[in-house]
């Protein structure tokens, strides 16, 4: 399975809307659930970030553009740009995404899965993705404490 993660560098988690990262390392996973294996396939670089392209605004960067922003279908095929990008991934990890970017990777069949804010390292994100995952996958019953 291939993961992708919005990155700043090779080595630094990206934590605003995704749409808006300078690049994304894409992950493969492999194994079976008594040993995985995760490794770097690629870093790509995020054409919204080369010189030729508009800089980014606050409400982009922080997820918080307003309605009619939202509606414009040009906005909207910004966020389908990414998902150009990672067509080939299953899931995308990311700290905060907005409307269009859950819709855009939705439509391509891939599953956002959020990382809480306090990770910052990039092995703990996906190995945090990988035991929620299995977790998930295996509870059959949560009930809450009296």
């Amino acid at each position: 399975m291939k993961i992708a993660l919005p990155l700043i560098d090779a080595s630094t988690i990206y934590k605003d809307n995704p749409y808006t990262a300078p690049k994304f390392g894409i992950y493969n996973i492999d194994g079976n659930k008594d040993n995985v294996s995760f490794g770097l396939n690629a870093i790509i670089d995020n054409p919204w970030n080369s010189s030729s392209c508009k800089l980014f605004n606050q409400d982009q960067l922080k997820c918080s553009c307003n309605k009619e922003e939202q509606e414009r279908i040009e906005h909207k095929c910004e966020h389908y740009a990414l998902l150009d990008l990672i067509y080939d991934c299953r899931y995308l990890l990311a700290n905060k995404y907005c409307e269009n970017t859950k819709k855009s990777m939705q439509s391509g069949g891939i599953a956002i899965v959020n990382v809480p804010p306090i990770i910052t390292k990039i092995d703990t994100a996906i190995k945090n993705f990988l035991i929620g995952a299995s977790l998930a996958s295996t509870v059959k019953h949560i009930h809450h404490a009296s």
